[in-house]
């Protein structure tokens, strides 16, 4: 990958050096992954920081025999790097969604980064607030209806990940389970919302590319703000 493309894929990178890039371009590793594998296990927490090139990607909680989707990302995303800085999550591990390529970097050499590009370190702390106060949100949705909160994530997802065509924002066909976990809703409520919106012309779902089309991104921030 060259200098431009990383500054283009990832805003973490938009004010780091040139010299930087260049250095940690000549150190990551490209690691590749085929869908349901595992990406990052629970025991790889503070060893590296992975920066998602393309793909989706779940991080997954596991704890007495339960599982929880905790978050999903994609392409321009990272993770890994609060577990560089302090200490290491337990009964949490990454799998992919999809096929998924990603950078990773060492730990020692991340650190190294941050200290060469005092820049960069601004930067990165800028997107963990923003991380913050994105957990904040969803936090604060928690008493409202299940439509306004699935509502809300779709919008999240098309925004920050979505590839924006012709038919609209297109993001992965989430797994049901998967999608319920981080709207906290049941999976019962997510299919039925899903239909909802299909019927209201808002999504459309292409099961053999494994593709949802938020079609009307306008009218879903309107339902987000009626319901």
């Amino acid at each position: 990958m060259e200098t431009p493309a990383i500054t283009e894929l990832f805003p973490l990178f938009n004010t780091a050096n040139p010299e930087t890039l260049e250095w940690m371009l000549s150190v990551v590793d490209e690691e590749t992954y085929t869908q349901d594998e595992e990406v990052v296990k629970e025991d790889d927490w503070g060893k590296a920081v992975y920066f998602i090139v393309s793909g989706w990607v779940k991080v997954r909680s596991r704890y007495s025999y339960q599982e929880t989707t905790l978050e999903i990302l994609s392409k321009g995303d990272f993770l890994g790097e609060i577990e560089v800085l302090d200490e290491s999550l337990k009964y949490v591990d990454v799998i992919a969604l999809s096929d998924v390529e990603l950078l990773s970097i060492s730990a020692q050499r991340f650190l190294q980064m941050l200290f060469k590009d005092p820049q960069l370190h601004h930067r990165m702390l800028q997107l963990s607030v923003r991380r913050v106060r994105r957990l904040y949100r969803r936090l604060q949705l928690h008493q409202q209806s299940p439509k306004i909160k699935l509502t809300k994530t779709l919008i999240r997802l098309g925004e920050n990940y979505g590839r924006f065509t012709e038919k609209g924002s297109e993001i992965l066909q989430i797994p049901a389970q998967d999608l319920a976990d981080i709207a906290d809703i049941s999976v019962e409520d997510c299919q039925q919302i899903l239909i909802q919106l299909q019927n209201q012309g808002c999504l459309d779902i292409d099961p053999s590319r494994q593709i949802l089309s938020l079609t009307n991104l306008k009218q879903l921030h309107h339902l987000s703000k009626q319901l």
